[in-house]
C-alpha cells in the first residue's frame, strides 16, 4: 500500500475564494482564542476535503492552540508532505518543532521555508529561538536584529533578543531593548512582565526604581482583568484549608526541591493540599510531589484551563511560585481566583499586583521597614530563613584537596547573574590572589559563543584566559555536586545572589562568600548564611567582599576535616529543619487566611 497522501482535490475559483475565506475567519478565531468556534468550523471541512494542505495547516494551528500537540504535529507535517513547495507550510511546521524544542528539526524546516521564500519573515522569530535555545547565540542575535530592523514593532523578537542578551549578562542591554519596544507597545503586559524580570538583575537601577517597574506591570494587568466582587467560599477562620500551589516547574527544578519539604509535613487535619502542575514536563520530582499532596492537577492548556480547574476546587489560599519568570500565570492573579493569593519561594522581589495579598520572606532578606515599601503585597516574615533545604542523599564525599591545584575560586549561578560590577570584582580579587583561578560553570557555557564572550570581558577587566576555566552541564547531578571538590571558596554573584547554588556548596562543605545588597534578591545567600550560623562569609559591600575573599586564599585551602564540619553544621541548622520550618511556613498561610475571614466578619 502506497504512504503517499490522497490526492488533493480540485476547487473551482468560486470554491476556493470561499474557503479561503472560511479559513481566514477560523483563524480570526483561533488567534482573537474562540478556540470552540474555531473547532466547529473547521471540523465539516477536514472531513469533506481531508487532502487539502491549507486546510491541514489550519487545523495545526488550531490544535496548537489547543495545546494538543501530537495533533497539532501531525498536521503540520501532512500539510507539508500535501504541497512541499509551499514556504507557509515549512514555517508552520518550524514553528510547531521550535515550540516542542526539537530545535534541530525546527531549523531545518524554517531555513527551507526561507529558501522557498526569502521575503518569508514569519519565519524568522521561530527561527532565531530555535537558534537561541539550541545555542546558536551569534545566529539568533542576527536573526533577531533582521526582524527588528524590518519590523521594529516585533514584540516576540524584541522580547526574545532581550531574553538572549539576558542570558548573558547583559542585563541592562535587555531593559534597552524592552523600553524601546515599550515605545511601540505602551504598557504590554508581557514587555512589562519581562522587564521586572531583566529589572532584578540589573546592577544599575535602584531597589526603588526596580518597585516601580513592578507596579507599572501590576497595573498593567489589573486593568484588563476583573476581580471577582465576592467569593462562595465560606469564611470559617477553623475549618480545614484548601491550599493550592500553581507552578509549570513542579519537576525536577529548584522550586519543587524548595516547595516539597512544605507539601510533605504539612498538617493535612488543618490543610487539603492541590498541586497546579501548568507544564507538560513531568519526571521523578513530579511524581514524588504527586504523591505527597492530596489532589495533582494537569493544567498546561492555559490560563482559562487552570482557572476553571481551581475555582471547581473552591481553593482558599492559592500560591504562586514563579513570580515573573518564564511560564508564570501572574495574570491568573491579576484576576484572583481565591480569595487568598500568596507568592513565595520562586521569585526575589514584589509581583507588583495588588491582588496578591502577602509574600513570605524573613527579616534578613527584606528588613522592615523600606522593604515593606517595595512591595505590592503585605510582607511576611517568619522566623529564621523564608526557605528550606534539603541536602541530596547521594552527594559525593568532600574530598581532600589537591595540593597540586593552585588555590581555586569558583561559581555555578547562571550567566544572567554576572553583572558588569560583580565581574570587575572578581577580577580585582584574581589581581590581589597571585596564581588563584576561576571555575565558572553554568549550561549557558555549554556553548562556545557564550564562553567567548565571557572571556571576552574577563581580559577585558585583565584577567588572562588561563585563569579562567569554563565548564558547561554535567552528566548527572552528582557529577555536578563533585565538582566543588575542586573549588575553595565560592563567589556569589550580585546584585542577585544564589541560592540553590549557595546550598549545594555549603553542603560540599565549600563556603560561599556573598556580598549583600538593600534588596531581597541581594540579600538570600545572606540569609541562608544566617540560618546556619556563618555571618563571616557576609561582606556589606563590594571592598569587604574583595578584602574577605583574599583573607581566605592568604589561609590557603580548606582542609577535608572542615569541610566536612560545613556540611555537618548545615544538616544540623534551622536551615535543614523541614519541621519547623513548615510550621512556620503554615502559620504564615492561616494568618492569611484569618485576616480574610475577619474581613468578612468570619466567626
Amino acid at each position: 500500500m502506497s504512504n503517499r497522501p490522497p490526492k488533493a482535490p480540485t476547487l473551482t475559483p468560486v470554491q476556493q475564494q470561499h474557503l479561503r475565506q472560511k479559513l481566514e475567519s477560523i483563524m480570526r478565531a483561533i488567534q482573537g482564542g474562540q478556540l470552540p468556534q474555531a473547532n466547529a468550523a473547521l471540523q465539516p471541512l477536514l472531513r469533506k476535503h481531508p487532502a487539502l494542505p491549507e486546510i491541514n495547516h489550519v487545523a495545526s494551528a488550531l490544535n496548537a492552540a489547543m495545546r494538543e500537540n501530537d495533533r497539532a504535529l501531525y498536521y503540520a507535517q501532512r500539510a507539508v508532505e500535501l504541497s512541499p513547495d509551499t514556504a507557509e507550510y515549512h514555517a508552520g511546521l518550524g514553528s510547531l518543532l521550535t515550540r516542542l524544542e526539537r530545535y534541530d528539526e525546527a531549523i531545518a524546516a524554517l531555513q527551507h521555508a526561507m529558501s522557498l521564500a526569502p521575503s518569508l519573515t514569519t519565519a524568522l522569530v521561530p527561527l532565531a529561538t530555535a537558534q537561541m535555545q539550541s545555542g546558536r547565540i551569534d545566529e539568533a542575535r542576527a536573526t533577531f536584529k533582521r526582524v527588528l530592523a524590518a519590523q521594529p514593532a516585533n514584540l516576540e523578537a524584541a522580547n526574545n533578543l532581550a531574553l538572549l542578551e539576558s542570558d548573558l549578562g547583559y542585563a541592562d542591554r535587555a531593559i534597552e531593548i524592552i523600553n524601546h519596544a515599550l515605545d511601540l507597545h505602551p504598557e504590554h503586559p508581557v514587555l512589562l512582565d519581562a522587564l521586572c524580570m531583566f529589572a532584578c538583575y540589573s546592577d544599575t537601577l535602584t531597589p526603588e526604581q526596580v518597585a516601580d517597574i513592578h507596579r507599572r506591570f501590576g497595573r498593567s494587568v489589573q486593568s484588563r482583568v476583573r476581580v471577582p466582587a465576592r467569593y462562595p467560599h465560606t469564611p470559617n477562620p477553623e475549618r480545614r484549608i484548601k491550599l493550592g500551589f500553581v507552578s509549570p516547574d513542579l519537576r525536577t527544578h529548584s522550586i519543587a526541591y524548595f516547595i516539597q519539604p512544605i507539601i510533605e509535613h504539612l498538617d493535612r487535619e488543618r490543610f487539603e493540599v492541590h498541586l497546579y502542575h501548568t507544564s507538560r514536563h513531568t519526571d521523578s520530582m513530579s511524581a514524588a510531589l504527586r504523591d505527597s499532596c492530596d489532589h495533582w492537577h494537569e493544567c498546561h492548556k492555559g490560563l482559562a484551563d487552570t482557572n476553571r480547574q481551581i475555582a471547581s476546587d473552591q481553593i482558599d489560599i492559592l500560591v504562586e511560585l514563579n513570580g515573573h519568570f518564564a511560564g508564570n500565570l501572574l495574570p491568573l492573579f491579576g484576576a484572583k481566583p481565591s480569595p487568598v493569593a500568596v507568592t513565595m519561594i520562586g521569585y526575589a522581589n514584589t509581583t507588583g499586583l495588588t491582588t496578591i495579598d502577602a509574600r513570605i520572606i524573613d527579616n534578613t532578606t527584606d528588613p522592615a521597614p523600606h522593604a515593606d515599601a517595595w512591595a505590592t503585597e503585605q510582607l511576611i516574615r517568619v522566623p529564621g530563613c523564608f526557605l528550606c533545604y534539603r541536602p541530596p542523599t547521594d552527594a559525593p564525599a568532600c574530598a581532600e584537596p589537591d595540593a597540586n591545584r593552585p588555590f581555586t575560586f569558583g561559581s555555578f549561578n547562571d550567566l544572567r547573574k554576572m553583572s558588569p560590577s560583580n565581574l570587575d570584582a572578581w577580577a580585582q580579587i584574581l589581581n590581589q590572589c597571585d596564581g588563584a583561578t576561576l571555575l565558572l560553570k553554568t549550561s549557558r557555557l555549554s556553548e562556545a559563543p557564550a564562553q567567548r564572550d565571557l572571556l571576552e570581558r574577563f581580559k577585558a577587566l585583565g584577567i588572562e584566559e588561563s585563569r579562567i576555566e569554563l565548564m558547561g552541564r554535567t552528566e548527572s547531578m552528582r557529577d555536578h555536586l563533585d565538582l566543588y571538590n575542586r573549588i575553595d571558596l565560592a563567589l556569589d554573584t550580585f546584585p542577585y545572589t544564589g541560592t540553590t547554588t549557595t546550598c549545594e556548596a555549603m553542603h560540599m562543605g565549600v563556603p560561599t562568600l556573598t556580598r549583600m545588597g538593600e534588596s531581597h534578591a541581594a540579600r538570600v545567600s545572606a540569609s541562608l548564611l544566617s540560618a546556619i550560623d556563618a555571618p563571616e562569609w557576609i561582606a556589606q559591600d563590594t571592598d569587604s567582599y574583595i578584602q574577605r575573599a583574599r583573607e581566605a586564599y592568604d589561609q590557603g585551602k580548606r582542609p577535608r576535616a572542615q569541610r566536612e564540619t560545613l556540611r555537618s553544621q548545615l544538616a544540623s541548622s534551622p536551615l535543614c529543619d523541614e519541621q519547623r520550618y513548615t510550621v512556620n511556613i503554615a502559620d504564615a498561610l492561616d494568618a492569611c487566611w484569618r485576616k480574610w475571614c475577619n474581613a468578612q466578619g468570619g466567626a
